[in-house]
């Protein structure tokens, strides 16, 4: 009896301290997006000039923004319109779909190794929260993109699209989608300070990554043992969620929505874990 009560009580003890982890954790980042938060005219003026410095002296500007999401775009429609036509109904519409989406994530990620090193001489300058540095690099692409999906959503009906409820879920998505891309970032950013080889591995993973995720292709036409591989990706999971909302119209499923969900908040968890534990003490190897 005696022995059971112990037992009871250590199990008691373990969930109590396993809550106030919960809530001390919750408060620290509570706290920092706080901090984020008090330095968002820091974050604006990081944007502005970014975005300026990007299309100085170019006389598209901002215009350049949009040549390669659609001369990628362009050069697959052909690929597959003429030279190995595809027999799927409205297949222009899946195809942009998901190099749209593509185009955020590689973009982002494809920079995302070298956002403290670039910053460096304002890191060791001035005191702010380092989070803002990504922040900042994930918003100027994620500005830049919106443009793209400017003329997306115009040509969307011209495509195939029909504009329907099930659009207005996709704010939620593309809300988590951006979260998931910003934890990559925290943690690629991290560890590049000390592995400097990351970012070519980063390059050939972006490669494979493509032609691993059904972006050109429908994941049924693959084999079902490929199949329960490449579902393991977050990207391929993100992909098929908007190919649903835009190409199928129709909802998500709830598992792979759960999916979608857990995906970002275990990088994202992860993310702040790493970057706040390691980035302090790299900052002279910057």
């Amino acid at each position: 009896m005696p022995t059971a009560w112990c037992a009871d009580c250590f199990n008691l003890c373990v969930d109590e301290l396993g809550l106030l982890i919960k809530m001390a954790y919750i408060t620290n980042t509570a706290g920092a997006f706080g901090r984020l938060w008090r330095y968002r005219d820091l974050v604006r003026n990081l944007v502005l000039k970014d975005i300026k410095v990007r299309y100085m002296g170019a006389a598209l500007g901002f215009a350049w923004s949009l040549a390669n999401p659609i001369v990628i775009t362009f050069m697959y429609l052909m690929i597959f319109t003429y030279i190995f036509p595809s027999t799927q109904p409205h297949f222009p519409l899946f195809l942009v779909t998901g190099i749209v989406h593509w185009t955020l994530f590689s973009q982002v990620i494809g920079q995302s190794c070298e956002v403290l090193v670039a910053n460096s001489g304002l890191i060791k300058k001035i005191y702010f929260p380092r989070l803002l540095i990504p922040v900042a690099s994930v918003l100027v692409n994620l500005v830049l993109w919106l443009a793209a999906l400017g003329v997306y959503l115009v040509f969307y009906p011209l495509l195939g699209g029909k504009f329907s409820l099930v659009l207005f879920v996709y704010p939620l998505y593309l809300l988590l989608f951006v979260a998931f891309i910003w934890g990559l970032t925290l943690i690629l950013s991290t560890l590049y300070v000390e592995f400097r080889d990351l970012k070519h591995l980063i390059e050939v993973a972006l490669q494979v990554l493509f032609w691993a995720t059904p972006i050109i292709y429908e994941v049924g036409r693959v084999p079902r043992h490929i199949q329960e591989v490449m579902i393991l990706s977050p990207l391929a999971e993100f992909t098929i969620i908007f190919q649903q909302i835009f190409y199928a119209n129709k909802l998500p499923s709830l598992n792979i929505t759960m999916a979608f969900f857990a995906w970002t908040v275990v990088v994202v968890g992860l993310g702040l874990w790493l970057f706040n534990r390691r980035v302090p003490e790299s900052v002279e190897r910057l």
